[in-house]
């Protein structure tokens, strides 16, 4: 029988790669239908001969219980629930449920889908994901959806992960959760254990624990090797009446609680339509906003669906940090979506610097989030433009000794050029508005040709001066 898979899965690979621009895509649906049920077949015969059982004794059924424990079904690579089951030709601007199982599915496979992005949506990140499971699996590698299949889910595609998933191919996930309380008045807060991994498998996975509240659902990875079960707590508070459903999903796997909250009365009512939170406005700070150089500020908030800048396949918005340097900051894949960002910067000159958060790209005329200035080093005027000092020799008579005059703000550092630095560097919240004038006598210990440099803020001046003896 295995035998019977390995020929089945070489007849796969050599199909005519033109297949898919050849015919119509009711042919290919009727295709795709014909080859996941010989793939079971063969399965199901391979199973019988080596003692398995049937596809259903071995996966466990989702169970609530009074206590709020449900389990999510296990499901071992030889378990037809560990394949998306696509029936029709998938392709760039497809949606449904069947493009999210895909995306899922790929998603289990880091090499394959890096971003991982569920959304429904076969946009270019699915597609080049899909190019690299072909890729990966022989398939095809080269040409276009059109002409080769490469990039879309075709029959040859969607029967060979079916083949895939049905000899070993996806690895096992399993979780379930423990849910406390399961209704209650609002606002009620619920406490979930969710357990991850009950398979104990060795792979890597990402499961998702979705609140059914337009909320952010949390993501729970499973590192490669770990091997054994992970339990962690969560809570969540349902702020109103309604009836929500709690799901922990890995790919095509998923098992639920059903929540009910009743309105804040005294008596318990249910209200048969939950009211989603309102998507909050992107936001945006800074801290710390002076200090001595080096300083390493977190700029962080939240930022949203309502962004100028988002799309559905994953955009970001740009951090402008003031000092020639920038950052990115990824939006929710969601319009209804919002989410936690923290970024750090480390400035190191003196300066006063302006950090803006653009929604999406950086430019004049763009909507931003928001913006804080940045005072490093007492605020040595990193915008701010000064006079050019003037220096005078034979101060006192003396040969070797010289006069700088100059204006400066707050701070500022004179390099005498024989290793000798005079600097004023106060501290951070010292430092007052405007300019003072400010004049700096040296004397040499040898003659000789120097170059002076002054240094304030941003702005840097050298001056030459030959000293005789």
């Amino acid at each position: 029988m295995n035998k019977a898979l390995s020929a089945f899965v070489a007849l796969l690979l050599v199909l005519p790669a033109a297949a898919s621009a050849q015919q119509s895509n009711a042919d290919l649906q009727a295709q795709a239908q014909l080859l996941l049920q010989q793939v079971a077949q063969l399965q199901a015969q391979l199973a019988a001969q080596q003692g398995g059982g049937s596809a259903a004794a071995n996966a466990n059924s989702l169970n609530p219980n009074p206590s709020g424990a449900i389990n999510v079904a296990s499901a071992a690579g030889t378990g037809s629930a560990a394949c998306p089951n696509i029936g029709r030709i998938l392709k760039r601007g497809s949606t449904g449920d069947d493009v999210t199982r895909l995306q899922q599915y790929l998603a289990l496979d880091p090499s394959v889908y890096p971003e991982g992005t569920v959304s429904g949506y076969f946009g270019a990140l699915t597609e080049r994901a899909v190019q690299r499971w072909q890729s990966k699996y022989n398939i095809v590698s080269s040409g276009s959806p059109s002409t080769t299949g490469w990039g879309q889910v075709g029959p040859r595609t969607a029967a060979a992960i079916a083949l895939l998933c049905q000899t070993g191919g996806s690895s096992p996930v399993g979780g379930y959760i423990q849910v406390s309380p399961i209704s209650g008045n609002a606002p009620l807060t619920v406490t979930v254990i969710a357990t991850v991994n009950s398979t104990n498998s060795c792979a890597s996975a990402i499961y998702q624990l979705n609140w059914g509240d337009n909320s952010n659902p949390v993501s729970i990875p499973v590192s490669a090797n770990v091997c054994t079960q992970i339990s962690q707590t969560y809570t969540h508070t349902y702020t109103a009446g309604g009836t929500y459903q709690i799901t922990l999903s890995s790919g095509a796997h998923q098992t639920g609680a059903t929540i009910t909250v009743y309105g804040s009365g005294a008596s318990p009512t249910p209200s048969p339509t939950p009211t989603p939170p309102a998507v909050p406005s992107d936001t945006f700070s800074a801290s710390p906003t002076s200090g001595n150089a080096p300083l390493t500020v977190t700029f962080s908030g939240v930022v949203t669906g309502k962004n100028a800048g988002w799309c559905s396949t994953g955009c970001s918005s740009i951090l402008v940090f003031g000092d020639g340097q920038q950052g990115a900051v990824p939006l929710p894949t969601s319009q209804t979506a919002a989410q936690n960002y923290s970024i750090q910067h480390t400035y190191t000159s003196n300066g006063t610097y302006t950090a803006t958060l653009y929604q999406g790209a950086a430019g004049s005329g763009r909507p931003t989030v928001g913006s804080a200035t940045i005072i490093v080093g007492g605020g040595g005027g990193g915008t701010a433009t000064f006079n050019a000092p003037s220096l005078t020799t034979l101060v006192g008579g003396n040969p070797m000794a010289v006069s700088l005059i100059f204006d400066f703000s707050c701070s500022y550092s004179v390099n005498w050029g024989d290793t000798v630095v005079d600097t004023q560097v106060p501290a951070a919240g010292t430092c007052t508005t405007g300019t003072a004038s400010k004049t700096l006598n040296h004397t040499y210990t040898a003659g000789g040709n120097y170059t002076i440099t002054l240094t304030r803020g941003s702005q840097t001046n050298t001056i030459g001066v030959n000293i005789s003896q």
